[in-house]
């Protein structure tokens, strides 16, 4: 019969990781001696073998007093017993079957046991559903093996269905009753069991798992001293003090890979399935937003519906209430709804405020001014505020003050009342104030339509150069066209008509026409129900001007026609000047040269009467274009010669740039082929800078006709590639004819 002080020394071999043998041979005693001692033969072994055992475990001082004392029917003095475990210790819940992915994070997590670990504790945050605690107990299984001492585990419920966070005395008195401590002989106070718990833990190589914790308060008397032992926390806060303080490594857990998310579906219900319809899939995975848990429970749902295609569930996803589809009634643990909710719940009243007005904010990503606009508050106290929420995982950083809000989170917040109908108003103005302030630094001197005065508490943006206009007005547009569509969804019919307005100087330097001309439409379908005749007028012409760059001219006829129509009738001569230019461009495309003069000349005309020396500076300019086609070459360097300085002085990048190369044409077309070379690589460097792509591949293009003539195969080549990559980048119905001159190049 094996007796306690034979099953004490077993266990404390094996935590060693000891063999008989080697025990053996460091403590000076038989191999037979420990067998008959571990097997119960010798029931009252000699105090003297217990001490040469203690000694070759190298035991602390506590636990040899604790052998001896089982040697006596009496009980050695010192305070509370801490009697080693007769087994080794192993806590972790089971594994994920399926746990997909995740890869760069288990990288972060294997530093964990490294020879030399840069740190022994890791906080893994996360939004609710990321699968943090997947990922924990995922790896920690996986590395088992590693931790001879075992692994601890505790649920700190910090964010649990009705349950408080667990208090860190009650955490350490289960984790010493897993050591071997009754509760009646742990310690009363908090320090004195965390104290306790480091002692008994250390120089054990011992995983700890603290599984949803609330705040760092609650984490840190949790920690072992020790370097042997590791210790893995899962959270929807950031604990950042733990990282400041304590030097934990934070690993920050985002939305599963496209790729990932679909492996996920695929182990889950099985390749044929989902290899039957991957339009629904993919459908799936996005409207789930990529977050494991959706998936899982969207998956959870199909297996156990084998009737029920992949499609159902994506139209079903679709046309309800996700968060109700991707939810539970009857296991809030494994609810999406609920998960937002418990990360919600505990938020003081300001930071609930505020989550729930970004859900009235268009897309996904968002500026602090905007989030100021729709608080009518300062940027300062608005970025703390925003920063709070980002700790909480309830917010993502995407660069120097640039957010971004996960379409799953979104919906949440939209469904939280907000009583101030103002706020989602003052989102839409910021957009429209910001992108006239963009328009007027890309143009500065361009005669405008007056917008709206600013609505009170609105926080525009302010552009100290065109390039920062540039740069707000590419990050942005994806929301710009957002929050027409939502202005149109609203009634804001105001904010829906004047926005694609303000942005027509970004457009015509970038030309992304899918949604230039989306919102355009938007925007006429508003201006008529306003019965705004001016702006349907301007809207009709701005759309004109991508059908041409499409190459679409009778579209753009019908559409100019409309708009110098309009403006006739309706005495509107700015936006008639306008739509004039634009005729006269048409023209031009067409051959019709007479006609475009007659154009360019009434609105040159339209344009000096009321004082608009941007206007007719481009009249002037695409006169000379004109002049240029029927070999008017010294009509057009006039012409030129004229606008260049003029831009120059009115600060026209975009001007500058295309008179640049037109007058570099003009050289090339009278054989000065290396002066002309130069200034269109002049043409180039300034389009960089600004972004304009359109006239940038034209000069490309000009540069590798140049090269051609020069007889220098190689650097054409080379052009003819920048201005194919160029042409990809714009989508312009020329790519395949420049495609085929780089392909002639050989």
């Amino acid at each position: 019969m094996v007796t306690e002080i034979g099953r004490q020394v077993r266990a404390l071999r094996q935590r060693s990781g000891l063999t008989q043998e080697e025990l053996a041979d460091r403590s000076a005693l038989s191999v037979r001696s420990l067998r008959d001692l571990e097997g119960g033969r010798v029931a009252k072994p000699r105090s003297r073998t217990i001490r040469q055992i203690a000694d070759a475990l190298e035991l602390p001082a506590d636990e040899e007093r604790q052998l001896l004392a089982l040697l006596t029917d009496e009980s050695p003095e010192p305070a509370p017993s801490t009697s080693s475990p007769t087994e080794r210790i192993s806590q972790l819940p089971a594994d994920i079957a399926n746990f997909t992915g995740r890869f760069a994070a288990l990288r972060d997590l294997d530093l964990l046991v490294a020879d030399e670990p840069g740190s022994r504790t890791v906080v893994i945050s996360a939004i609710g559903g990321a699968g943090k605690t997947a990922l924990a107990i995922h790896w920690a299984h996986g590395v088992s093996t590693r931790f001879t001492g075992g692994q601890l585990y505790v649920d700190l419920q910090g964010f649990a269905p009705g349950q408080s966070p667990l208090d860190p005395a009650e955490a350490l008195s289960r984790f010493l009753t897993a050591l071997g401590v009754s509760r009646a002989e742990q310690p009363i106070t908090l320090d004195e069991r965390s104290a306790l718990f480091r002692s008994m833990v250390a120089d054990r190589q011992l995983l700890l798992i603290l599984d949803n914790a609330a705040t760092a308060a609650q984490v840190r008397p949790l920690l072992p001293g020790s370097s042997t032992c590791a210790t893995l926390i899962t959270s929807r806060d950031h604990l950042t003090g733990l990282v400041a303080r304590d030097g934990a490594t934070a690993v920050q857990l985002d939305a599963l890979a496209e790729s990932e998310a679909g492996e996920l579906l695929r182990r889950i219900l099985g390749d044929a399935r989902v290899d039957t319809d991957r339009p629904a899939t993919a459908e799936i995975i996005h409207l789930c937003g990529r977050l494991p848990l959706a998936l899982r429970v969207v998956a959870a749902n199909l297996a156990f519906d084998k009737h029920r295609s992949l499609r159902d569930a994506a139209t079903e996803l679709a046309a309800a209430d996700r968060l109700d589809q991707l939810s539970l009634p009857d296991d809030p643990a494994a609810s999406v709804l609920p998960a937002f909710e418990l990360s919600y719940r505990p938020l003081p009243d300001d930071l609930k405020l505020l989550f729930r007005r970004l859900g009235q904010l268009p897309g996904s990503s968002f500026g602090v001014n905007v989030v100021a606009s729709l608080m009518a508050a300062s940027v300062t106290g608005v970025d703390r505020r925003l920063r709070q929420l980002v700790t909480l995982n309830l917010v993502q950083e995407r660069g120097s003050q640039r957010f971004a809000f996960h379409d799953l989170l979104k919906l949440f917040a939209q469904r939280l009342p907000d009583p101030d109908a103002a706020a989602g108003r003052r989102a839409l103005d910021y957009y429209l104030q910001s992108a006239d302030r963009a328009g007027h630094s890309l143009r500065p001197p361009r005669v405008r339509t007056p917008i709206d005065p600013v609505m009170d508490g609105v926080v525009p943006e302010s552009f100290s150069t065109p390039e920062a206009a540039i740069r707000w007005c590419t990050d942005e547009l994806t929301n710009v066209a957002d929050a027409i569509d939502l202005a149109m969804t609203t009634g804001e019919l105001r904010h829906a008509v004047q926005l694609p307005t303000a942005m027509i100087d970004y457009f015509q330097i970038h030309r992304d026409w899918t949604i230039w001309l989306a919102t355009h439409e938007h925007a006429l379908e508003a201006a008529i129900q306003l019965g705004d005749k001016e702006r349907e007028g301007i809207l009709l012409r701005d759309m004109s001007i991508a059908y041409l760059d499409l190459r679409e001219h009778d579209k753009a006829r019908e559409l100019l026609d409309s708009a110098i129509s309009i403006a006739r009738e309706n005495g509107h001569r700015l936006p008639l000047a306008r739509a004039l230019s634009t005729a006269g461009v048409r023209a031009y495309y067409l051959g019709d040269y007479d006609a475009a003069i007659a154009h360019y000349e009434e609105c040159a005309e339209i344009a000096e009467q009321d004082g608009d020396e941007y206007a007719a500076m481009l009249a002037e300019l695409n006169t000379g274009f004109v002049h240029l086609l029927i070999e008017g070459v010294d009509e057009a360097r006039t012409l030129f010669e004229r606008v260049l300085p003029t831009s120059r002085r009115l600060g026209l990048a975009e001007i500058e740039a295309t008179c640049t190369g037109a007058l570099a044409e003009t050289l090339r077309m009278g054989g000065n082929l290396e002066q002309a070379l130069v200034m269109f690589r002049e043409c180039i460097a300034m389009t960089a800078k600004i972004s304009d792509l359109g006239t940038q591949m034209q000069a490309h293009e000009a540069v590798g006709k140049i090269l051609i003539e020069l007889e220098r195969p190689d650097e054409a080549r080379l052009a003819y590639r920048s201005a194919v990559e160029t042409a990809q980048q714009l989508g312009d119905p020329r790519l395949e004819e420049l495609q085929t001159a780089l392909e002639q190049l050989g």
